[in-house]
């Protein structure tokens, strides 16, 4: 037996996971936008060439889920509480020079986002265009007048607008194209699956006293605070500094989608030890509810076990079609980060009970779900007759590893695919069945 090899592993295995939370850190340092998390925007920009599918194989249907593009928060209280706190301590004389000046700001911010929450931004319109663009393009055998085309999205104001301006890029660029557009509730199931029994075990008491020790651990507001009122004894009457400085991080994330952009920050009235801070809680805190967190059990991703079902049965389905198909189903950032997790895409699905070490596993949430985000499984083959169909998947626009053994890397062929996947759902099934079978005796 080769000790030394044995002994060495570990080593390496610890090197690499310190490289990844050392990248995480130098890229949140390059882009401080990236510290919003699921409120980033991924740039439509084209990525590095894909690796040319083998056997003369050819795209011929795509299954596509993707994130809403840049919106303002969908809550008016994102914008009225913040400033409301600042207004009422303005009134009292309580705030510092630099206070005040946030107090400006929030005004504008506020003002800018009147009558417009949940609504998809300028730059929310020319991203899904710019993204949608580059789909087609990357895919051209995809999308020719003999195929056939659905858009679906969820009823949701900014999921509706990203797919409708998508369906208008695909039309522009594709004539004479039929698509087809539905927004129901009648489908989501496969679009944005409920499971109570899921949810009611997401943050049960020890997980949620795990995460609260996390928090704390990460939490610096008295600074924040002191530069912002002028009276101590004010703040600890009136505020509620973990909640106002959660209030403020957000709206600073969310400026970047806007046209405020470039014009007014917030991030400014943080320090660079802060934003780490908390962007570290808010990602712990998406691991928590959508990743393949142990503290509950690593369970969550099953939410979207529905979704990854109908993405094999569609993907059977469309082997019988003699003409190309694509789904193009807009969602939101919990589906995109639990399917992600789910199927294993990277390092997404990755189990532990260590908040601490997220960024070492390479856990990010603006890597996995930012707006714009989504998830494309691409199928291939070389002809209507070619049964060995291949397919890889796209994360955010890039080749993604899976959880499966291959010959031929991003590509997989379709039947290890499926045969993974659902083992994997029937194993969920079967314990599920079994687990409340056992409780109710």
């Amino acid at each position: 037996m080769n000790y030394k090899r044995i002994l060495w592993l570990p080593v390496f295995v610890l090197a690499g996971m310190t490289i990844q939370a050392q990248d995480v850190i130098k890229e949140l340092k390059a882009d401080v936008n990236r510290s919003a998390g699921t409120n980033y925007p991924l740039p439509a920009v084209k990525v590095e060439n894909d690796t040319p599918a083998p056997g003369g194989k050819i795209p011929f249907y795509i299954n596509h889920y993707a994130c809403a593009s840049p919106y303002y928060l969908p809550n008016e209280h994102s914008y009225d509480d913040p400033l409301a706190v600042f207004v009422k301590a303005d009134s009292l004389g309580k705030l510092t020079k630099l206070g005040q000046d946030v107090m400006r700001r929030l005004d504008i911010i506020h003002n800018d986002a009147h009558n417009r929450t949940g609504e998809v931004t300028r730059k929310g319109v020319a991203q899904i265009q710019g993204m949608t663009k580059l789909l087609v393009e990357r895919f051209p055998e995809a999308f020719t007048d003999k195929g056939y085309y659905s858009l679906r999205s969820v009823m949701v104001n900014h999921a509706i607008h990203t797919m409708l301006e998508a369906t208008a890029q695909v039309s522009r660029m594709k004539q004479p194209l039929t698509l087809r557009t539905r927004v129901s509730n009648e489908e989501l199931s496969f679009m944005d699956p409920k499971d109570k029994n899921l949810t009611n075990d997401r943050v049960d008491s020890l997980t949620l006293a795990r995460y609260n020790r996390f928090s704390a651990l990460n939490t610096s507001e008295k600074r924040l605070m002191e530069s912002l009122f002028n009276d101590p004894n004010y703040v600890v009457t009136n505020i509620d500094p973990h909640e106002l400085s959660q209030q403020l991080f957000r709206l600073a994330g969310s400026i970047q989608n806007t046209d405020l952009s470039g014009k007014v920050t917030l991030y400014d009235i943080f320090t660079p030890e802060e934003i780490y801070q908390q962007w570290r809680k808010n990602n712990a805190w998406n691991y928590i509810s959508y990743g393949a967190c142990k503290l509950n059990g690593a369970r969550q991703p099953y939410m979207q076990r529905s979704v990854l079902r109908n993405m094999m049965h569609m993907g059977d389905s469309a082997m019988k079609r003699p003409t190309p198909m694509a789904h193009m189903r807009y969602t939101n950032e919990r589906v995109m980060m639990s399917l992600a997790c789910l199927m294993e895409l990277n390092d997404c699905g990755i189990e532990t009970d260590d908040l601490d070490s997220l960024e070492a596993y390479g856990w990010a949430d603006y890597k996995i779900a930012p707006l714009g985000g989504s998830i494309a499984m691409i199928h291939y083959r070389k002809d209507n007759a070619d049964q060995d169909v291949l397919v890889k998947v796209l994360l955010n626009n890039r080749e993604a590893r899976l959880p499966i053994e291959t010959d031929c890397a991003p590509y997989y062929h379709w039947n290890d695919v499926k045969r993974y996947y659902l083992r994997k759902l029937y194993r969920y099934e079967n314990e599920r069945f079994n687990g409340s079978k056992n409780t109710k005796k």
